[in-house]
């Protein structure tokens, strides 16, 4: 027996666990870009005058988030949307993504600006994993380190004031998680900072799918068949972000809600840690002049340790 959608009475192809609701196509669609226009009036995201800066991999996460946003911005405001893509050189990977990013922006009718490691840093990754220490990180942690850096440094050279990311409801969930296991709760305050608070010399982030999850992405990219790049980074077994997925898709399996959960708690945490000034005393690096909490930050640690 055909069930019904849970808004309109129609056929429903999707079920939404963590919500209970039984949705149609156009009720898919819907409700998903409403969730995300209340993620961005909740945290104060965007203005109307607004340059934002959509990052965008090819993947499915940012391809519905540069989807959805141009919905929303084209409806409701007047920003101006720019995607920009990152090129971290990996070889035989990275260049299939970079064809589903463009092939988007295209059917957008956007411009998209690409900005290399290699360009930006001297190193493709592929050359960076060679050169690192055996005993260091692992391909993630620069990637990540230096993905943000390049992020920053795009969004200053286009003018952009603000950078969206496709971070979802399981991304944040996990990054919590992480946090907590690895002893560093004050970093889950630290990377979800309110727009306004930012420091001087980053260009604001904001999350506009936080409260989407993975399945809710894939739903909305497969049902409006949008294009992406859906084959996994040769790099990605290594991540210790993998063993946290697998316990947090088991949890919300077996009590849907355990993702939303997680995330509020975040969110009560980073309200209790702005009350402590300690944890928001920034020095500058003595390399680069970015804020930092050491005195050579992070990018500038791992950019030496490969020259």
């Amino acid at each position: 027996m055909q069930v019904g959608c849970s808004k309109c009475g129609n056929p429903a192809i999707y079920l939404r666990r963590y919500t209970s609701e039984q949705l149609c196509g156009s009720c898919l669609i819907q409700t998903t870009q409403d969730r995300v226009r209340r993620t961005i009036n909740k945290h104060k995201m965007f203005r109307e005058d607004d340059r934002i800066a959509v990052a965008i991999s090819g993947g499915k996460d940012s391809a519905v988030l540069l989807h959805v946003l141009h919905k929303i911005e084209s409806a409701f405001m007047k920003s101006e949307i720019i995607p920009v893509t990152v090129d971290e050189g990996i070889l035989g990977y990275r260049d299939k993504a970079l064809e589903s990013a463009q092939e988007l922006s295209q059917t957008l009718d956007l411009n998209l600006e690409v900005f290399s490691f290699k360009k930006l840093f001297d190193y493709s990754l592929d050359e960076i994993i060679k050169r690192k220490p055996t005993n260091s990180v692992g391909a993630c942690s620069y990637c990540g380190v230096l993905r943000r850096r390049a992020l920053n440094i795009a969004a200053q050279e286009i003018g952009a004031n603000v950078i969206a990311t496709g971070h979802n409801l399981d991304d944040e969930a996990q990054t919590v998680l992480m946090n907590l296991l690895r002893g560093d709760s004050a970093r889950i305050a630290r990377t979800n900072i309110p727009r306004e608070q930012t420091m001087q010399g980053f260009v604001p982030r904001v999350k506009p799918l936080a409260e989407l999850t993975e399945r809710d992405i894939v739903a909305y990219s497969h049902h409006l068949e949008i294009p992406y790049h859906d084959v996994p980074c040769p790099y990605a077994e290594d991540a210790y972000r993998n063993d946290v997925r697998h316990f947090l898709n088991e949890m919300e399996y077996r009590r849907p809600g355990t993702l939303l959960a997680v995330l509020r708690s975040s969110e009560a945490m980073v309200s209790a840690f702005r009350n402590i000034p300690a944890e928001w005393q920034f020095l500058s690096c003595e390399k680069c002049n970015n804020p930092s909490p050491t005195r050579i930050c992070k990018a500038c640690e791992m950019l030496n340790n490969i020259r």
